[in-house]
């Protein structure tokens, strides 16, 4: 119909006016907005994800070439659209993140105070749990060489270190509130390895997880399956193609961890499928390889609304 700048203030006028059947849109920056926006006027929306629409980009890159690409991506066949998020999952999201930032800002705390008692001799192991614990210790010893002005600021700066994890212990706590109304998350949290940061993180990002077809595919979108380099006839498989949501593919690797080295129930199959890959590959494969595992079992769980079962879940292929 037209290709012309639209003005944020009149872009749902415009969207009003022309009716169109479908508006296909490219997953970024305010994206979910507008498709929810879009939505409560009954119109159909697509979120197209960024990769499948720069290939369609001709010529330089402007908002002109970038409609049309967007277009061209939406009509095109196999086009894997991103479900529109609700605002429950925006929120524990925005949380995560919010979360995040007090994780490495506490972090950056630790490692500066680390490093200015290093300068005067004194060595704290990493981790702020050791630190919280021996740092009021090292401000009053009276035999060490820290001067009365460096015992007064890192006293200051261990009461930030504090508010820091205080504030980190509020944001999990809303994180734990918002996630406990979701259905999905009594079924998940159930899973061997797997805690609170995971199990809201899994809700807020994937959702419904009929958007895959298998449950590898869910797995591929998070990055969590081997890369392979084909020729011809010949398949080389590498490490995990690593794609998809860096934070949340961490979460589940940590969540690996756990089954291959602190999860004690040795008659769990998930358990014992971990110790078979661990001797034969070692503790960090076996890792990746239980969080590619509790994925697989994630969206059976999700797509059949059941609770977790290990001998049914471990003999699903």
């Amino acid at each position: 119909m037209f290709n012309r700048q639209v003005r944020r203030n009149k872009l749902l006028i415009e969207v009003l006016n022309a009716k169109p059947d479908t508006i296909f849109i490219e997953s970024c920056y305010s994206a979910t907005y507008w498709a929810r926006l879009f939505q409560s006027h009954g119109f159909e929306v697509r979120l197209i994800p960024p990769q499948h629409v720069k290939a369609f980009v001709k010529g330089n890159k402007n908002d002109r070439h970038d409609a049309l690409a967007i277009a061209e991506a939406g009509l095109r066949p196999n086009v894997h659209y991103v479900p529109v998020k609700t605002e429950e999952q925006q929120e524990i999201q925005i949380l995560h993140k919010i979360r995040a930032r007090y994780v490495r800002e506490r972090t950056s705390i630790t490692n500066q105070i680390r490093g200015f008692l290093s300068d005067y001799g004194v060595i704290i192991h990493q981790g702020h749990a050791k630190l919280k614990k021996a740092l009021p210790l090292i401000i009053e010893d009276a035999s060490n060489s820290l001067t009365h002005k460096i015992r007064e600021y890192l006293n200051h700066m261990h009461q930030e270190m504090l508010e820091k994890t205080e504030q980190i212990k509020t944001i999990e706590y809303e994180i734990e509130q918002l996630s406990k109304q979701q259905k999905e998350y009594d079924h998940l949290i159930e899973l061997p390895g797997v805690g609170l940061l995971t199990a809201s993180a899994v809700v807020a990002k994937i959702g419904d997880a009929k958007q895959f077809d298998s449950a590898r595919g869910m797995a591929a979108c998070l990055g969590i399956v081997p890369g392979h380099q084909a020729s011809g006839t010949r398949i080389t498989m590498q490490k995990i193609t690593k794609r998809g949501d860096r934070y949340l593919r961490t979460l589940l690797i940590h969540c690996g961890r756990c089954v291959v080295n602190r999860y004690s129930n040795t008659e769990d199959p998930l358990k014992q499928y971990a110790m078979r890959i661990k001797e034969r590959r070692g503790k960090n494969i076996a890792a990746v390889a239980v969080a590619h595992k509790l994925v697989r079992i994630m969206w059976s769980m999700l797509v059949n609304n059941t609770a977790y079962n290990p001998n049914f879940a471990l003999t699903r292929k």
